[in-house]
């Protein structure tokens, strides 16, 4: 096995190429962030891949968004949003919130959350959320929600992003879950 390392001193960067070139070997989930602008009323979302449970008690999630996103000022304004856990298969959903046009809602199939946000319908499930802060993350903003309500679909299996696609969780080994018990 060949392992490739890079020395970082403090005095030279990595480059965002670099960055990217390493991290994509790192599979994250996909989940569609949503809410209604509070000026027009209209539906408004983005894709992030950096969605984390960051505590229990209480319930925070944490997620990064581009600073040069023209959507996320719009769910910050609002103060609450709702993530929809996206399941394998709704990369069409992926595509059209990802995406800079200007109606991203045109063709998707999602209704009302019980807090009054836009949910992905057909996700593996949903976090509904309020903004607690936005913190400074280098040219993202990190930030943190408190969860105010939750609910799973049951079924389906979850859309992850790996080596620069969208796609699916292969069916885990089921030999490894006897390793895996405590």
């Amino acid at each position: 096995m060949t392992l490739s390392t890079t020395t970082n001193t403090g005095t030279e960067g990595i480059s965002s190429e670099r960055y990217r070139e390493v991290m994509r070997h790192y599979p994250s989930g996909v989940a569609a962030v949503a809410s209604l602008d509070p000026e027009t009323g209209a539906p408004c979302g983005l894709i992030v891949g950096t969605l984390a449970s960051l505590s229990l008690d209480p319930a925070l999630i944490t997620f990064s968004i581009d600073r040069a996103s023209a959507t996320w000022p719009k769910i910050s304004r609002s103060g609450k949003f709702t993530v929809s856990l996206l399941a394998e298969g709704q990369q069409h959903v992926a595509r059209a919130l990802s995406g800079r046009r200007e109606d991203k809602f045109a063709g998707l199939e999602w209704s009302l959350s019980p807090q009054r946000t836009p949910q992905i319908d057909g996700a593996t499930g949903w976090i509904h959320a309020t903004i607690n802060r936005e913190v400074d993350g280098g040219d993202h903003v990190l930030v943190i929600a408190d969860v105010v309500g939750m609910s799973a679909s049951g079924g389906g299996r979850p859309m992850i992003f790996h080596g620069g696609r969208l796609g699916g969780v292969a069916e885990p080994d089921p030999g490894l879950s006897d390793l895996l018990r405590p």
